[in-house]
């Protein structure tokens, strides 16, 4: 082999794979340090000997059918593309290679130049990443810049129908609907150029398309691969028609509710009078009846008509509570924000009360700062909270006094006004605490603790949270409770209020 020079064979060793030269014949001419290092022989052990020295027994028959033909046609290409290509070392361990193929003319003949890459590391790699795909939750759809799909995982096949073989080396509109196709280069295309992790389609309905011809909807997220050969694109596919289906069925329910809620408040409207209006006038005419306007009455009819008179104005009561509630869980009614003089408010309450107070030989206790407090708020939610809490202390106080007090203090820096009801009264039991706001709950084991409608303390909550405060209460069974209503300066939004009327 002098005709191959000194500088062809310097350039031999200075390449990076193993070099091997062979003749028509399969004979080894040529090999680099390389060689020896990858086979573990030395040169002089493979010169001149039969290529397939370096290849597995199992693959020497197809191999010379492989050379034969080559030598037909040689030209610069891999070897057995698509194929696994295994070489065998001196002391018998098989590896997995790569090989390139180039024709070489000279002097002495056609000669053959076969680069061969050891790939172990590579397929380590591969099987590694291979094993990840298939453990993916999703289908994994690996494509290349020109569309074509390299590689799927079994989700891939298990949800778009499509057996691995029918997918490989096709383009990845198969598996989009054809109404997209025109558009979807362009998407691919703009990926490449700006190739990150991130969603495709943000805030888009996307749909793929199975074997059989079905549309499903999809989640797709998308995320760059780069690897020696080229740059791809990989399409983590998540089937999301459970998802849709239960949005659709949310939507459906949202509807029905505010059909429903529509309909309840129609209801409340058109009833509110035709419920109020008899109520008040059976009040009214019992009034008038026990003030004896109309004559004298018995000891028994003075007890009926009072039985009367007190059902009527239970029943007004329990109609207003639930027509209130209504209107504060719908949040259409807007608050009225205005300057509050907190003592004649809390003087209004007592005057209000006092009477029922004295009914039950209680004392009614008012405790209000000489200096006149302004407050921002809503008169008429202010007094009903606490008209409830007042009435409240009242109802389940059997002696002694029940007493109605503000003050303010500086908290964090925000002046802070603190209403504060408290009794004597029998108080509330440890397990019954955590229910207490609560509606429609009545709380202890009295006669006196079932009147009512159960949604004063409710109510008067929600106000107080229309209002930006809070209600708080401490109480010790047998002994009494207190109630604070706190607010902040600034607090409340301004925007929704629903008035309320009994104090239950």
């Amino acid at each position: 082999m002098e005709q191959l020079q000194q500088p062809f064979r310097d350039l031999l060793e200075s390449a990076p794979d193993a070099m091997v030269i062979v003749n028509e014949s399969g004979e080894i001419v040529l090999v680099n340090s390389q060689t020896e290092k990858l086979f573990g022989y030395n040169r002089a052990q493979l010169l001149g000997g039969p290529i397939e020295r370096l290849i597995p027994s199992r693959f020497h028959a197809q191999h010379l059918v492989h050379r034969q033909n080559y030598c037909a046609d040689p030209d610069v290409r891999p070897m057995g593309a698509g194929l696994e290509l295994y070489a065998i070392r001196s002391d018998g361990r098989e590896f997995p290679v790569e090989i390139s193929l180039s024709p070489l003319k000279t002097d002495d003949g056609l000669l053959f130049t076969a680069a061969v890459r050891d790939i172990t590391d590579r397929r380590k790699a591969e099987r590694k990443f291979h094993g990840l795909l298939e453990s993916a939750p999703d289908a994994m759809v690996i494509v290349d810049q020109k569309g074509e799909i390299l590689l799927v995982n079994s989700q891939t096949e298990a949800l778009f129908g499509f057996p691995r073989k029918e997918l490989l080396g096709k383009k990845v509109e198969i598996l989009i609907p054809p109404r997209y196709h025109p558009r979807h280069g362009g998407h691919r295309e703009g990926f490449f150029l700006d190739p990150r992790i991130r969603p495709m389609g943000l805030n888009l309905d996307l749909f793929a398309l199975r074997k059989d011809g079905t549309e499903f909807p999809v989640e797709i997220s998308l995320s760059p691969l780069e690897t020696e050969e080229d740059k791809y694109v990989t399409a983590a596919i998540r089937d999301i028609s459970e998802r849709k289906r239960f949005e659709q069925e949310l939507r459906e329910k949202n509807i029905e509710l505010e059909n429903a809620s529509r309909a309840k408040d129609r209801f409340l409207a058109s009833m509110s009078h035709e419920l109020r209006t008899p109520l008040n006038a059976i009040i009214g005419f019992t009034g008038t009846l026990l003030m004896k306007l109309a004559g004298p009455l018995t000891e028994e009819q003075n007890r009926q008509l009072k039985t009367i008179q007190g059902s009527s104005r239970h029943l007004l009561s329990l109609i207003n509570d639930l027509l209130d509630l209504a209107k504060i869980e719908s949040g259409k009614v807007e608050i009225s924000l205005e300057s509050v003089v907190a003592q004649t408010l809390v003087e209004e309450v007592a005057t209000t009360l006092r009477p029922l107070a004295e009914q039950k030989g209680l004392t009614l206790e008012v405790s209000v700062p000489e200096k006149e407090i302004v407050l921002r708020s809503d008169w008429r939610a202010l007094q009903q909270i606490l008209l409830n809490l007042t009435n409240n202390a009242i109802k389940f106080t059997e002696k002694g006094s029940v007493r109605l007090e503000f003050h303010q203090r500086e908290v964090n820096g925000a002046t802070q006004t603190e209403f504060v009801v408290s009794d004597t009264g029998i108080g509330i039991q440890p397990e019954d605490k955590d229910r207490l706001f609560q509606a429609f709950s009545q709380v202890g084991s009295t006669g006196s603790r079932r009147e009512g409608t159960g949604l004063g303390l409710h109510l008067s909550q929600k106000l107080a949270e229309l209002l930006g405060g809070t209600i708080t209460f401490e109480s010790e069974y047998g002994k009494g409770t207190r109630f604070q209503l706190s607010l902040q300066e600034g607090q409340g939004d301004g925007k929704r209020y629903a008035c309320a009327h009994s104090g239950n």
